[in-house]
């Protein structure tokens, strides 16, 4: 497979390395000449490209393919955009990867269809709040870019215990899909009331899980 590298400095150097050792062909876009020259000594079998890749007319030049994977990786959410935008509609990539700087930023890729997404900040986060919250929260499966399924245990002094699930604010990308108390599964209504040494099933996208976690534990 051709994968395209839009941008990016030891994070593009460092997945085009890897991607290499497996076999794929890889070219690198960068518009930082010094860096594109540092990086063809050390990446012999790369493609090193010196251009800006937010421009239809540099991508143009690249005999960009509908089958090619193209990865942005800029530090300007905008460049990162438009480079995605032009992969999908002009060359017909129907599924490019963009990195996403600022998460606020997240709804609006999503919402002119770049839907595949990373956030580091976002990836951080969530590691720090599983760390800080460990005892109470197991994620019943791996997290996937689609949902996370965890338990939670309701401590005493949770803000959620003695609400009802309804009064939670909970993000609409949520659900609590089961309660365990006392042993007993419970399939909840909007009405139930969470108690004290409940155990929670939530089902979110994990773009909304630090809001999950904030709701019913409260602040980190």
């Amino acid at each position: 497979m051709k994968v395209f590298l839009i941008g990016g400095r030891n994070i593009a150097y460092h997945l085009a390395r890897r991607l290499l050792n497996k076999g794929h062909q890889v070219v690198l876009v960068n518009k930082d000449e010094k860096l594109n020259e540092e990086l063809a000594k050390r990446l012999k079998k790369a493609i090193i490209i010196t251009g800006d890749g937010s421009k239809r007319h540099v991508l143009e030049q690249l005999e960009i393919t509908s089958k090619d994977l193209f990865v942005t990786l800029t530090p300007n959410d905008q460049d990162n955009l438009v480079a995605s935008l032009t992969a999908k509609r002009v060359f017909g990539i129907e599924n490019p990867l963009a990195l996403i700087n600022d998460p606020d930023n997240e709804a609006a890729f999503k919402k002119l269809g770049i839907d595949t997404t990373v956030s580091p900040t976002n990836i951080i986060a969530q590691a720090i709040e599983e760390r800080i919250f460990k005892e109470q929260i197991t994620n019943l499966i791996p997290s996937s870019e689609q949902i996370s399924v965890f338990r939670i245990e309701m401590e005493e002094e949770s803000p959620a215990v003695g609400k009802r699930i309804m009064e939670l604010a909970i993000p609409r990308e949520s659900v609590i899909g089961a309660i365990i108390r006392g042993g007993e599964t419970i399939i909840p209504r909007g009405d139930t009331i969470i108690k004290g040494g409940d155990q929670l099933i939530v089902l979110s996208k994990p773009t909304v899980q630090s809001s999950v976690f904030e709701a019913l534990l409260g602040e980190v």
